[in-house]
């Protein structure tokens, strides 16, 4: 039997809400195709309701510094395994922790697709604080980067969710993409997109400009600004991400 993930998803911008919508899967979540719609997403499986337990949305124009974060927070969190904590003010982040640890939560998930959402200092801050708490921490750089391998917790999450780091199967004819199956998507929906505008396009040496193009075209919400850890910026880590994942379904090397 599977053993079912609770979530509980504390968030602060569009990216929170973009990663709720694709896990409930609501109609109209993807409207990139338009009127060529194939209704790819039509499938019960992808609404995982259920399995989100409570949702906090941090209260805009917050002071840069917070004396007191608890005025700001819940008071307790609900019962839950994992904790998505997305985009949120650094008081109220490092307060996460102890408030976890209440609720039982294992896993405490803190994606990055802007510089600014969490610092080196804090996010081993934060890091420290779970360890010593018995918590399981990542901070994905982007959340799409968050591959199976991190340890149990995170596999699970993974596999139960169908979100991270992408996952396609493709099927090839005549040397042309024929058929195409979403495995596992990136946390905002982009692979069900890009799936689709790999069918019938030739595998040849065209391949990475359509994928780019794809990318592109759906709304991704990884910041284009320079990332001093990464070199580059988290848009373009994404972009490789993607085109890593079409590569590997295809088993081609060298996919940068």
């Amino acid at each position: 039997m599977e053993i079912i993930m609770r979530i509980y998803a504390a968030y602060n911008g569009k990216f929170g809400e973009r990663v709720i919508g694709n896990l409930i899967n609501y109609k109209n979540f993807c409207i990139s195709c338009d009127k060529l719609c194939i209704f790819c997403r039509d499938d019960k499986s992808l609404n995982l309701a259920n399995s989100i337990i409570g949702i906090y949305a941090q209260p805009s124009n917050l002071p840069v510094y917070i004396e007191e974060p608890a005025k700001y927070m819940p008071s307790s969190l609900p019962e839950n395994d994992v904790l998505l904590a997305i985009n949120l003010h650094p008081d109220i982040i490092s307060e996460l922790p102890g408030l976890a640890k209440d609720a039982g939560t294992s896993l405490i998930i803190a994606p990055v697709e802007e510089p600014g959402w969490l610092s080196a200092g804090l996010n081993n801050q934060i890091k420290e604080k779970c360890e010593k708490l018995g918590i399981v921490f990542t901070a994905p750089k982007p959340f799409c980067s968050l591959k199976k391998g991190g340890g149990p917790l995170i596999d699970h999450f993974i596999e139960h969710f169908k979100i991270g780091f992408p996952g396609l199967k493709l099927g090839v004819k005549n040397n042309s993409i024929a058929t195409v199956q979403v495995l596992c998507s990136q946390p905002c929906g982009c692979a069900y997109f890009v799936a689709q505008k790999l069918k019938n396009v030739p595998v040849d040496d065209k391949l990475n400009e359509v994928i780019s193009q794809a990318h592109h075209a759906y709304p991704c919400t990884a910041s284009m600004e320079r990332d001093t850890e990464l070199k580059d910026t988290i848009l373009h880590k994404a972009g490789y991400i993607i085109r890593e994942a079409v590569h590997h379904a295809l088993s081609i090397e060298n996919y940068r």
